[in-house]
């Protein structure tokens, strides 16, 4: 097992361990984590078997972006954001099923689906920490869970847009090197976020 996948294991763990003590909006976040891990799982048995797995990347897409949604939509107690989230998720489960059935480069579909869905969430980061700077109700920002998630996701998705947006790019002009350096980028903030997830989990509930 690759050791980006350790944190990931530690956050579902936790998880698992603190699930009765988790408000609603932090099991949204466990849910995320065991796709992940199952994703992730199933990913490596094709592969293994010598079998594509390219089309695991629109499924857990939906599936992240989705509970990424219903996990802010908790957090932001937004009426607004509330009606749009269901067209959110619908509007981008109706473009990835249309984008699958119109192309037959997985790969390509993977990277412009990891763009999209990068400019999604990171615009809905930045509802919430519009909120967080006007409404100054947290005191402590290390205390609070919802921080940490959004700074892992913020890092993570950063990240997820640069290299998806200019992936096709780097591999042709670029050499086997330079791309795996950009990869193991990747890669660490990947684990950055699920160490994020990880000591948002553990925080105790606030009273």
């Amino acid at each position: 097992m690759k050791a980006s996948v350790a944190p990931v294991v530690l956050a579902g763990a936790i998880g698992l361990l603190r699930w009765r003590q988790l408000p609603r909006t932090l099991r949204y976040l466990v849910a995320l984590t065991w796709l992940t891990l199952l994703t992730e799982a199933v990913s490596r048995l094709l592969w293994w078997q010598h079998r594509p797995n390219l089309f695991l990347q629109p499924i857990f897409a939906v599936g992240e972006f989705g509970l990424l949604v219903l996990l802010y939509r908790q957090e932001l107690r937004s009426a607004a954001f509330a009606r749009v989230a269901p067209w959110l998720v619908g509007g981008f489960s109706l473009y990835i099923l249309t984008a699958s059935f119109l192309t037959a480069d997985l790969a390509s579909l993977g990277s412009t689906l990891r763009v999209v869905e990068s400019v999604m969430v990171l615009g809905i980061l930045g509802l919430y920490f519009r909120k967080l700077l006007n409404e100054l109700t947290v005191e402590h920002l290390e205390r609070e869970p919802m921080f940490w998630v959004s700074l892992g996701l913020l890092l993570y998705f950063l990240g997820d847009v640069h290299i998806f947006l200019f992936s096709n790019f780097l591999f042709l002009n670029y050499s086997k090197e330079f791309n795996l350096t950009v990869w193991a980028i990747h890669a660490v903030l990947y684990m950055v976020l699920y160490c994020c997830i990880s000591l948002a989990l553990w925080l105790p509930r606030k009273k």
